[in-house]
């Protein structure tokens, strides 16, 4: 019989100590898989949302922590407009606001003369018009998770607006989104004449040393920031912790996981102390025993990696459900992701079989019979 045979015959010994083994590191890689994958799709998300805007630069308040953090006076639109090589700019004010049926919804708000407006893929409907008020424009996401339809009224932060418009962006972060005069929000959230951030296009043929000046040219207008979407969401301090308490939590998921396998193999060499007793007596080496041992924990491993596999795209289907963001992400591990979550799997795995196998070798074979 070879090893990987042998390792087969001993794990089938203890079914339910080993079918809870490979529970375990089910759990834990499906959990580290899903919050790893979570975490990613919401800034990719975002990034696909910020994208399909169309910007080229954004400007925000110097020092904010977070794309939610800074307000910039609204005038800052003008003054950004008019450095050279800008070739339109809008001022944007955007939160999350209490609706209908407990649910947030990421709201904006949009100068009523910004080519943002003109750039909205209405499904049905229309953009609010000059001066009107009390009026929204409702991605199709939204839409649905709401019940609403054309005419409908909408409430946000208390107040209700009508839907003139509903939107079909590509993006499903957009899609989540609601749209109102820039000053309704304002006065909503009792910010009069604040912006979160300006969405700057620059001439089109621009070089790159002509975006650096730009971007030169406009944070000299004192307190501000520019930068990519890219760049706005790598520092931005909420994705940050995101992904940092995302990955502590894979990490100790996957420590766990080792930890069952570290305890079923160590009460299997524990009770096969005759039989390993036995093998070293008629000629087993040290390095043969303890790769036997070794692959028990790798197959166990092997089969937990490919039900957590299975569980992390069964989780899947409960984002959608989750409150506030449900509606803004898609899970979308990526090859990579699963690639580097399995082999750090396997990597801890195989150090936690080490020391079993390391204690089934430190035995003299005359020692292990008498211990039997």
């Amino acid at each position: 019989m070879n090893l990987t045979g042998l390792a087969l015959r001993n794990l089938r010994r203890r079914p339910i100590r080993t079918a809870l083994s490979i529970l375990g590191i089910a759990l834990a890689v499906g959990g580290a898989l899903a919050l790893l994958a979570l975490s990613r799709s919401i800034q990719d998300s975002t990034r696909d949302g910020m994208d399909e805007i169309g910007d080229d630069l954004s400007v925000t308040q110097r020092g904010a922590s977070d794309i939610f953090g800074g307000f910039l006076p609204a005038d800052t639109e003008v003054r950004v407009a008019k450095v050279a090589g800008v070739a339109r700019a809008s001022g944007e004010m955007f939160m999350f606001a209490a609706s209908e049926k407990n649910r947030q919804v990421l709201t904006l708000g949009w100068p009523d003369a910004s080519y943002l407006w003109k750039k909205v893929p209405l499904r049905e409907g229309r953009v609010p018009k000059a001066g009107e008020r009390g009026v929204a424009v409702v991605g199709d996401a939204a839409a649905e998770a709401l019940a609403k339809k054309l005419g409908d009224k909408v409430e946000i932060l208390g107040q209700q607006f009508t839907i003139v418009g509903i939107a079909n962006y590509k993006a499903i972060i957009n899609r989540g989104t609601v749209m109102l005069p820039l000053a309704d929000l304002q006065d909503l959230s009792y910010r009069p004449n604040q912006v979160t951030e300006v969405h700057v296009n620059v001439v089109r043929g621009a070089k790159p040393a002509d975006v650096a000046r730009i971007r030169r040219d406009i944070e000299a207008l004192g307190g501000l920031t520019v930068s990519t979407s890219s760049e706005q969401l790598d520092n931005d301090r909420n994705f940050k912790i995101l992904n940092a308490v995302s990955l502590a939590i894979s990490i100790i998921a996957l420590a766990m996981g080792v930890i069952y396998v570290l305890n079923s193999l160590v009460m299997a060499t524990q009770e096969r102390t005759r039989e390993i007793g036995i093998v070293a007596a008629i000629g087993w080496s040290d390095t043969r025993i303890m790769t036997s041992i070794v692959i028990e924990g790798l197959m166990m491993c092997a089969i937990g990696c490919a039900f957590g596999l299975a569980l992390s795209f069964l989780a899947a289907f409960a984002f959608p459900l989750i409150p506030t963001i449900g509606d803004m992400i898609s899970f979308k591990p990526s090859l990579r992701l699963i690639a580097t979550t399995i082999a750090a799997a396997f990597a801890l795995c195989a150090i936690g079989a080490l020391y079993p196998a390391w204690r089934a070798v430190r035995m003299m074979p005359a020692e292990a019979l008498r211990r039997a």
